[in-house]
């Protein structure tokens, strides 16, 4: 069975929970589609390498990154990923919409 389609959404400028890919897979490749709606101004995809699992994990103060080709966005966008990470979230910098990201990760479960 594939993995299950994921969809993180964040609406005004903050961001989003995050979701924990399963970084074992081999090779690790994930499809990212994001949907403006309403007025987004600049919009990033991040991810982590941070334990996200941890006890008492904190993502407010955690290491997040750009997903390259994914950084001040402001209209919908389709794209890959294929760095092996522990966690991806959405994050808006500017704007009042909201921009929804669906996440999928190739592989069997």
């Amino acid at each position: 069975m594939a993995m299950p389609s994921i969809v993180l959404t964040q609406t005004g400028v903050g961001s989003s929970n995050f979701y924990i890919p399963d970084w074992f897979q081999n090779p690790f490749n994930i499809g990212l589609q994001a949907v403006v709606s309403g007025t987004v101004t600049s919009y990033t995809i991040q991810y982590t390498l941070d334990d996200t699992t941890a006890d008492g994990y904190n993502p407010a103060t955690g290491n997040w990154t750009a997903v390259p080709s994914f950084s001040a966005l402001s209209a919908t966008t389709w794209g890959a990923f294929t760095t092996p990470c522990r966690g991806i979230r959405v994050t808006i910098a500017t704007g009042t919409g909201s921009v929804a990201v669906s996440v999928q990760q190739a592989g069997t479960r």
